[in-house]
Parts: C-alpha cells; sequence; structure tokens
C-alpha cells in the first residue's frame, strides 16, 4: 500500500473526515504564521501475559489522535486531541491561532524536505496469528 493510500485509509476513510476540509482548517489556522504543522497518529499495541505456559491474559489496543502547532516569531502555539474528527481540529486551530496575536510574520524558506520514510507499512502485530503467540 502506498503512502497516501495508507494515510486516506487510517486517517480520512476510517473516521469520516474529508482531507480537502481537514487541508482547508489546517491552512486556516496557520494562515499568517511562520509555520506549522499537523502531526496524525495511530498506534497499535498488543500485550500477552504467560504464567507457567499458560496465557493469563491478552490485551489489544488501538489510540489515534492528532497535534497541530504553530509557529509565529519566537512565540509556539499548540493543541492535540485523541480524538479525530474535523471538529476538533477546527477547534485546535482555534488554539494555536492565539500566538499570531500581534505578530505582523514574516516569510520563512521552508525547511529541506528529505523525502525518507521513517516507518514502513509493516505490522509486526499482524505478522503471527494469535493462535501462534
Amino acid at each position: 500500500m502506498s503512502d497516501r493510500a495508507l494515510v486516506d485509509d487510517l486517517f480520512f476513510a476510517r473516521t469520516g473526515m474529508d482531507p480537502a476540509r481537514v487541508e482547508r482548517a489546517v491552512g486556516e489556522a496557520l494562515q499568517g504564521m511562520d509555520d506549522g504543522e499537523l502531526f496524525l497518529e495511530h498506534r497499535q499495541s498488543e500485550g500477552l501475559t504467560f504464567d507457567d505456559g499458560k496465557l493469563k491474559t491478552a490485551s489489544f489496543d488501538t489510540s489515534q489522535g492528532f497535534g497541530l502547532r504553530a509557529v509565529a516569531g519566537e512565540a509556539t502555539g499548540y493543541a492535540h486531541a485523541a480524538e479525530l474528527s474535523e471538529a476538533a481540529i477546527r477547534r485546535a486551530g482555534e488554539t494555536v491561532r492565539a500566538v499570531r496575536t500581534g505578530h505582523g510574520g514574516a516569510i520563512a524558506a521552508p525547511p529541506t524536505g528529505t523525502n525518507r520514510a521513517l516507518y514502513g507499512d509493516f505490522n509486526p502485530l499482524s505478522q503471527v496469528a494469535f493462535e501462534d503467540k
């Protein structure tokens, strides 16, 4: 699965968010800022506890959320939530816009992108069948 397809599946198809509306909300939140970013997170964890070779407890958890950061001069605003929704992203945008107050802003050169994937779409939890664990 391509990176874009994985992002679309995890953060838009599963949540019902519209990518264009999210992009517009983030753009409005960061308008006039020197820098900023939206960070989306999807995390899975699994735990197995054995006692004398017998499975005693098993757990599986999925969590998700986002962080929105805005930089205006020396001021940085940050908002985050465990709820992935357009409404939560808009509320976060209202929060981070506070750093813009009293700041005229200046265009900053964007950081050089590496386009280097830090994480693959390999999910180790699904590599071994639960029965075999």
